[in-house]
This record gives structure tokens, C-alpha cells and sequence, in this order.
């Protein structure tokens, strides 16, 4: 059953869903969805920063992108600057959980894996302390939000998520503590996932190629379940716990081989076109699968960029050479590095501008898809030399009203925690509560995701629930 079935959630209660009635649909009637981009390797800040007119130099403050001239705009987000009025930059977001891990944890010396890329990757998604795993990297230690959302979201006929693309050495998106989504590596294999393979009948009539799969399916499933039931009680507690978790994946398929729900809009036209980077072909994809209304939750991880994509030198190592040298200030700074990462993140930033083209494009309830869908842009660090306090934040569309758009917001560090090996640093509100403020968004009712609280410097501790509402409406 391959990826169709693996790339379910898993059921719980723990999990929350979307309260009936409330806003897994915009005020229009068009579905909310959430698409993750992510990245690697952070941002250089002198070039993806903006200094918006209105906008203060420190603490909280939010300023229109209309009045920034289109000549003003830093290299790295100038390609995003024709949907301006779609888009939301935020300052300040912290990934406060993953410092307090790293602070606890870097006396131990081999016993634990902090290389900030591991459990920066094994955080980004999940916000709770990582799986160590003996003699290798560390992995996710819960479920990620992309699956947390896409089980609150889920409905007959419409598949929980979707997590396409690369992995930047390790995995972001866990159906459980060290459980890996499935994810579809390929452009045209997720196109093939989507649309399916079809046969038109014989000449002679009878079943279509389709329906005898279907059906087919239906039986594979039923006896599946009747094998897990007969088997579970000759099992060891842990292993029972294993299986049911299996069981409760082959459900979540079954429901998705069913009928499309009702207001499934139906507005899909499945095309295939070779055409330009895999990351556009990716894009295409992705916009047909939400505008089929098959799922209402995406992951995209972009594949690492080649040197010669970026005008670098084919045996050029970005990672070593360029990533770790390119932020002013530290001992490793060098020009070169520093201008390297920005032609590297504006590759990225074009291919990001062309995704939101894709679902601008697409009509839906008097605007686009675009407008009834949150897109948010993240890394698995806030820079390339892995600083952690500062992520990278943009998110578009809105889904639906949700988010402020047409903002360059700036959100005050005004938390001062301690880091790894004796650093202090200050800090935002935490990456948890990006995700709550998304989780609300699409009609969840959950206050929290992940780890709730952190110890500050002073001794005392800072919430990581709730909301952030500087970057949403109302």
C-alpha cells in the first residue's frame, strides 16, 4: 500500500480537531489550506531584512510592504516583491524549545547528537526534544504539525496530508516519535499519486482496470484487519501499541479510497508538463492536489541547490564553503560566503514566487487559491553558520483571512534565554505558537503544540502557548 497509506496520520484524541462548523472553510466558502516550504541552510539577514517606512528599529511594530519601493526591496525577498499585497514577512519568531535542548543537553558530550542541522530538522516541525538514537543522528520525537493538521482536516475521499521532496540529510514531517512520513521524492511520481492510473473499458464493457483495483482494495484492507485482530493478543504490550498504530494507518486509507465529501470543489484539470525546475514541477503538482481538494495539508522540502545553479564553481562545497562563512560578525565570515548564500537563497526565493504564481492563478470564491491558502516559507536554522534564535518566517495567502497580509512585522525579542556552552540570547515569541496561530486558523481549538514552557536566563520560565497575534487578523 506504499505511499498512499504511510502518508496517513494517526488518529488520537491528543491530537485535536477542527471544531465542526468553524473554519476549515474561508468566510467565501473556499476550503483553508497549509502548505509548508522549507529550505536549508537559513537566510542571510542583511539581505532578507527589510526597513519598511513606519517600521520601528526594535520591539513590536508592523509596517505596510506597499511602502516599500519595489527598488528597496533586499535581494533575497526582491522576487516576492510582486505579491506584496499577499504576503506577511515576520522578524523575530524563535525556536526557543530547540535552545533550551541544546542548553540541557551540551555537557554531555558524544552521548547526545547537537549538530544544530540534526535536531534542528528532527525540531522544525515537531517543537518537542529529539529522539537520540544510539550510535546515529537524532530523529523527530513526536508528531509534526503538518500531520497534526492534516488529521483535524481529514475527510472521506480527501487524503489527511502530503509531504513531498527532498531530505536535507534527515526527515521533518513524523507520524509518531521516530516514525518518518512517507514522502513522494519525485515531481512526476506525486502527479501520478494524485491523478492515478486509469484504462477506459473494453469495447465489450464490463469493469474498468479501476474498478476491479477499488475493490480489490476494499477486500486487501478487510482481511488486513481481521490478520491484526487474531494476531494483536499474541503480541508483547509495545509491539500491540506498534500494531494498532499500523491499524489505525490502514484506516485512514480505507476512508481515503472513498467518495470525494461534498464540498470537495472539484475545480482540478490534471495536466503534466515537464517544463522547468523540479521545484516548478513541484509547484504545478502540488497546485493541482489542493485544488482537487485531495488534501488540505502539503510539506514541500526543496531539494539542496547545485553550486553551477547559483553561478558557483562545480566542486564548490556550500555547505563548508559558503553556508558557514556568510554572516558578518562571526570568525568564520568571508565576503564571498556571504554573497554565495544570498544568490542561494534568491534561487530559492524565485521558485517560491513562482509556487504562489501557481495558486494566485487558480479562481476561487471571488479571489484565488492563493488567498484561501496559508504557504509558509521556513528553515530548519535562522542562518547558515546555525544560529537558532531568529527563524526566517514568510507566509502567504492568508488562508482566508486568517494572517495579516501586506506586512512587514517585526516582533520584539524581549525574552533573554540561555543557549548552548554559556551563550545568552534574546528572543521572540516561539515557533510553537506560529504553529497554534496556524492550528486556529484552520478551526482547531488547541492552546498549545509541543513543549508549553521554557526556563529564561533570569531563572524564571516563558509560555510557548497560545497564539501570536501580531501576525493574525482579529
Amino acid at each position: 500500500m506504499g505511499v498512499g497509506g504511510a502518508a496517513l496520520t494517526i488518529p488520537g484524541a491528543i491530537l485535536g480537531r477542527a471544531s465542526k462548523g468553524l473554519a476549515q472553510v474561508s468566510g467565501s466558502g473556499a476550503p483553508k489550506r497549509v502548505l509548508f516550504w522549507i529550505t536549508p541552510h537559513g537566510t542571510v539577514w542583511n539581505a532578507w531584512n527589510m526597513n519598511v517606512p513606519g517600521l520601528a528599529p526594535s520591539g513590536t511594530s508592523a509596517a505596510p510592504l506597499s511602502g516599500l519601493a519595489a527598488s528597496s526591496w533586499p535581494r533575497i525577498a526582491a522576487p516576492l516583491q510582486p505579491h506584496a499585497s499577499k504576503l506577511s514577512f515576520v522578524e523575530g519568531i524563535a525556536r526557543t524549545a530547540a535552545i533550551e535542548y541544546e542548553r540541557a543537553h551540551d555537557s554531555q558530550g558524544g552521548s547526545f547528537d547537537l549538530n544544530r542541522h540534526h535536531f534542528g530538522e528532527a525540531h522544525l516541525m515537531t517543537c518537542v526534544d529529539p529522539m537520540q538514537r544510539s550510535g546515529t543522528t537524532c530523529i523527530g520525537g513526536g508528531i509534526s504539525i503538518d500531520q497534526v493538521i492534516g488529521r483535524a482536516t481529514t475527510a472521506a475521499g480527501r487524503w489527511s496530508s502530503r509531504v513531498y521532496g527532498s531530505r536535507h540529510g534527515h526527515p521533518y514531517s513524523f507520524v509518531a516519535a521516530g516514525q518518518e512520513s512517507a514522502r513522494v521524492e519525485g515531481a512526476r511520481q506525486a502527479y501520478d499519486d494524485i491523478v492515478g492510473a486509469y484504462n477506459p473499458p473494453s469495447d465489450g464493457g464490463g469493469d474498468t482496470r479501476a474498478d476491479l483495483i477499488a475493490r480489490a482494495r476494499g477486500s486487501v484492507l478487510d482481511f488486513a484487519a481481521r490478520e491484526h485482530t487474531s494476531f494483536a493478543s499474541r503480541l508483547p504490550a509495545a509491539d500491540r501499541l506498534k500494531l494498532q498504530r499500523h491499524q489505525e494507518l490502514i484506516r485512514e486509507l480505507e476512508i481515503s479510497f472513498a467518495d470525494s465529501p461534498e464540498d470537495s470543489p472539484a475545480m482540478c484539470s490534471p495536466t503534466w508538463s515537464d517544463l522547468g525546475h523540479d521545484m516548478d514541477r513541484f509547484a504545478r503538482v502540488m497546485a493541482l492536489g489542493l485544488s482537487c481538494d485531495l488534501t488540505r495539508v502539503m510539506t514541500y522540502v526543496t531539494p539542496d541547490l547545485a553550486p553551477v545553479e547559483i553561478g558557483l564553481p562545480a566542486a564548490t562545497d556550500i555547505h563548508q564553503d559558503y553556508a558557514h562563512t556568510s554572516i558578518q560578525g562571526s570568525s568564520t565570515y568571508r565576503a564571498e560566503g556571504e554573497r554565495g548564500m544570498i544568490e542561494y537563497n534568491r534561487f530559492y526565493a524565485q521558485r517560491f514566487a513562482y509556487l504562489l504564481e501557481q495558486l494566485d492563478s487558480i479562481p476561487e470564491a471571488g479571489g484565488t487559491m492563493l488567498d484561501h491558502t496559508a504557504v509558509v516559507w521556513m528553515s530548519e536554522l535562522g542562518t547558515g553558520n546555525h544560529d537558532l534564535h531568529d527563524l526566517p518566517i514568510v507566509i502567504a495567502g492568508g488562508a482566508g483571512g486568517s494572517f495579516r497580509m501586506g506586512q512587514y512585522i517585526r516582533l520584539a525579542r524581549d525574552t533573554r534565554v540561555g543557549a548552548g556552552w554559556g551563550h545568552f540570547v534574546q528572543v521572540g515569541p516561539a515557533q510553537n505558537r506560529l504553529y497554534v496561530s496556524l492550528m486556529r486558523a484552520m478551526g482547531m481549538e488547541n492552546e498549545s503544540f509541543g513543549i508549553e514552557s521554557s526556563p529564561t536566563a533570569s531563572g524564571g520560565t516563558v509560555s510557548l502557548r497560545g497564539v501570536i497575534p501580531e501576525i493574525m487578523n482579529g
